[in-house]
């Protein structure tokens, strides 16, 4: 699965240019422009929920936009995305993933039969918290008829 190798290394170059520009224009306005680079950061975040959690200061996240480790994750994860890649309908790619207990496997292992198997991606942000009790319903009201997994992403923007 994937793309071969002499064009995926191309695609890999061709995102770090992309990240590269993007990191680097972003920290130039976030600079000189500090308000409205935030102002704009915090209207995303009201489209994705992340601003609606009251508990949750944007002081603590906008700092972290277009630093050095926010420039590494977004290339892992666009890099990654390019290994990735399936059709609509297909099956999902088999990753690994690790268990809590510390155990590598892969998605497909926690297949069972014919029963679909829904992939929840989130790390501990305030948007994916926030909204965590409606996935919890969601589970309980579809339980019996498919399966669920949550898989626990690197966080963009790390503090500390």
């Amino acid at each position: 699965m994937g793309l071969p190798w002499p064009r995926l290394w191309l695609k890999r170059l061709w995102v770090l240019l992309q990240v590269a520009v993007h990191v680097a224009v972003g920290k130039v306005l976030l600079t000189l422009f500090p308000e409205r680079v935030t102002q704009h950061i915090l209207s995303m975040g009201q489209q994705t929920g992340m601003a609606k959690n009251p508990r949750f200061s944007h002081d603590n996240w906008v700092p972290t936009f277009f630093s050095t480790q926010y420039f590494w994750f977004v290339l892992k994860v666009r890099w990654q995305q390019l290994e990735d890649m399936t059709e609509q309908g297909s099956l999902a790619p088999n990753c690994p993933v690790v268990r809590l207990s510390g155990q590598t496997c892969n998605i497909w292992d926690f297949m069972q039969g014919n029963r679909p198997l829904v992939l929840n991606f989130g790390s501990c942000t305030p948007s994916f918290l926030f909204k965590f009790d409606q996935f919890k319903r969601l589970v309980e009201d579809f339980s019996s008829i498919a399966d669920f997994l949550i898989i626990y992403i690197e966080e963009a923007h790390p503090s500390g």
